[in-house]
């Protein structure tokens, strides 16, 4: 008899002579049903079909409803639905006819790559870049070759960890989009009830098993490419005339200065417009990225957060894009301020902005400049490094404080254990300047 403590010991039927294995069904008292065979293990809830759902010159027919895997369900969980299926059928409703086979076989649902083939080819083609769009399509040959043959329904943690484990340190990259893909498309199958909604390919089921993935040391690629900072005044007059999110999320990322995570996954409870945060030492509008080891920006050894200035226009441009989230999306609360293309993602609100997003506004064809994102940092730096006092000798800037703007850590070991803060009033100076620049009239170069 099956029980929550033989469940995941129960064998199979054995080898079927044709190098198989013979499936086996145990019942629990309850009636609920264990079918299995090899290293599939399901759980199902039989029900005989009444008389008038039965097709015409059928007498008898038996029905199971998948309860999901053993191995990512629970005994209690599976026996839940069981029980609720149980009562909903004496109140007259139904498990929706003709899901499953009769008594004794198996779901004969699609594989994994017969559903994932046309679905990831529909999410492909709404891509803007074709080079992305082919690469996503390739996924499935080239590294879902262990799940492609198998069941969807029956697919877990396990069969997951087989198309991941050869390039989980390998290819962590190409892993992490691998296991992406794979997620998207099961959330999609237990949508249209041909799985169980359980989550198996998840970052943290998977990291639970393979541990995280380290970071492949390469080939040192030389700085980032980036705008120079006197021609910055007239990228921003046409970034500005750019109106939409993603120009929105570019001009927050030179603003504040950050680098692209933590503006892609800014979220309105990161943000304080009105300064009424009590915080002596930081008075003003501020913006706090998250630290710790699971944070957005490390900064420094001790995973603190990172709080920095927000100037007027700053503050201007992520209200801007607050006032279009609820205008866009009414009712919905907003959260990630710059959420997921609804065309590109099943979930944007739990889904940020794409990392090319904003570097593919930056090369395309309105703004055509050869810089990345990450080298507006650059144009910071050198500027501020430029500025000089009424002498034209002296440096402006207090070198600590633009290491600080940048989200550094700056000096020695000892230089930080003397340091008591994080020069916040020099550094909302040096911001205001950064952003008077970036406003400047186009025509107009500054001195070097």
């Amino acid at each position: 008899m099956l029980t929550a403590d033989n469940a995941l010991r129960l064998p199979d039927g054995g080898p079927d002579g044709r190098g198989g294995r013979k499936q086996k069904c145990y019942t629990e008292r309850n009636g609920m049903q264990l079918l299995v065979c090899g290293d599939s293990r399901l759980y199902y809830s039989p029900w005989e079909v009444p008389p008038h759902l039965l097709k015409p010159g059928a007498k008898r027919a038996i029905k199971r409803e998948p309860l999901g895997s053993a191995q990512d369900v629970s005994f209690a969980t599976a026996l839940t639905q069981h029980l609720k299926i149980r009562d909903d059928i004496t109140r007259g409703v139904y498990p929706k006819p003709g899901s499953t086979k009769g008594a004794g076989r198996r779901k004969s649902g699609p594989t994994f790559q017969t559903y994932a083939t046309p679905r990831v080819a529909g999410w492909a083609a709404k891509r803007k870049n074709k080079k992305d769009a082919a690469g996503m399509i390739n996924i499935l040959p080239r590294h879902c070759a262990a799940i492609n043959e198998l069941p969807i329904e029956t697919i877990g943690t396990p069969q997951v960890l087989k198309a991941l484990e050869p390039i989980w340190e390998t290819k962590p990259a190409m892993a992490e989009e691998v296991r992406a893909l794979i997620a998207r498309v099961l959330k999609a199958a237990a949508r249209e009830e041909l799985r169980p909604n359980s989550d198996v390919a998840s970052a943290e089921a998977i990291i639970a098993v393979l541990g995280k993935p380290k970071k492949k040391r390469g080939k040192i690629r030389g700085p980032m490419k980036s705008v120079d900072y006197e021609d910055m005044p007239q990228f921003m007059t046409e970034l500005r005339a750019i109106k939409s999110q993603t120009s929105r999320a570019l001009e927050a990322l030179i603003l504040s200065n950050l680098r692209t995570n933590p503006v892609r996954f800014l979220h309105i409870d990161h943000l304080d417009f009105d300064g009424t945060k009590k915080d002596a030492k930081r008075p003003g509008p501020k913006w706090t990225v998250p630290g710790g080891p699971d944070g957005l920006m490390k900064v420094d050894d001790d995973d603190n957060d990172f709080v920095l200035p927000m100037v007027p226009r700053l503050v201007a441009v992520l209200q801007e894009q607050i006032a279009y989230l609820r205008e866009t999306f009414p009712g919905v609360p907003v959260g990630l301020l710059f959420p997921g293309d609804p065309n590109q993602v099943d979930d944007p609100f739990s889904q940020p902005i794409s990392e090319n997003t904003m570097r593919d506004l930056v090369v395309g064809p309105i703004l055509n400049r050869k810089a990345t994102p990450h080298g507006f940092r650059a144009s910071f730096k050198t500027w501020a490094s430029n500025q000089v006092q009424d002498d034209g000798e002296t440096k402006k800037f207090d070198r600590d404080a633009v290491e600080y703007c940048m989200a550094h850590n700056p000096g020695d070991e000892e230089e930080r254990v003397y340091r008591r803060d994080t020069l916040w009033r020099p550094r909302v100076g040096i911001m205001t300047a950064w952003a008077r620049h970036l406003a400047a009239k186009a025509s107009l170069k500054m001195a070097a």
